[in-house]
């Protein structure tokens, strides 16, 4: 009865092998393709182009056509002027952006932020570090 009892076991082992053995591997499945946004790379809020003030909410871009307040309190207005928090009011100029929570940046601050990036990689001789990193080796 043992010996029966062990070759049914070694018979049945040997059928789940087999059966496993013919059993394709699931195919491996790709996931679909992420759609992109056409204007992925642009951050909300206000900007002056070509005299018009554009504003940008959630990826989508238009022509801002009344008035419109921000949550800080400062207020847009369709021709390009701001009236901030405090009570001042400044007129956007070309390529000067406002984001959505109130922080303006011109383009004479885009200006010194990227004349202060390129002057943080030259060295004091003003020649370029990365220039010098490759003749030192």
């Amino acid at each position: 009865m043992k010996r029966f009892s062990t070759l049914l076991a070694l018979a049945l082992l040997a059928v789940g092998l087999q059966a496993q053995a013919q059993t394709k591997p699931a195919g491996r499945r790709t996931p679909p393709p992420r759609p992109v946004l056409k204007n992925a790379g642009v951050r909300d809020g206000v900007t002056m182009t070509g005299g018009k003030v554009m504003l940008t909410e959630n990826g989508f871009t238009s022509p801002l056509a009344e008035a419109r307040s921000l949550p800080n309190g400062t207020k847009l207005a369709a021709d390009g002027t701001v009236t901030m928090t405090d009570g001042t009011t400044v007129q956007l100029k070309e390529g000067d952006y406002m984001s959505l929570s109130g922080r303006l940046t011109t383009m004479a601050m885009k200006a010194e932020q990227d004349s202060l990036m390129r002057a943080a990689k030259m060295d004091p001789k003003g020649k370029s570090k990365s220039k010098m990193k490759r003749k030192n080796k």
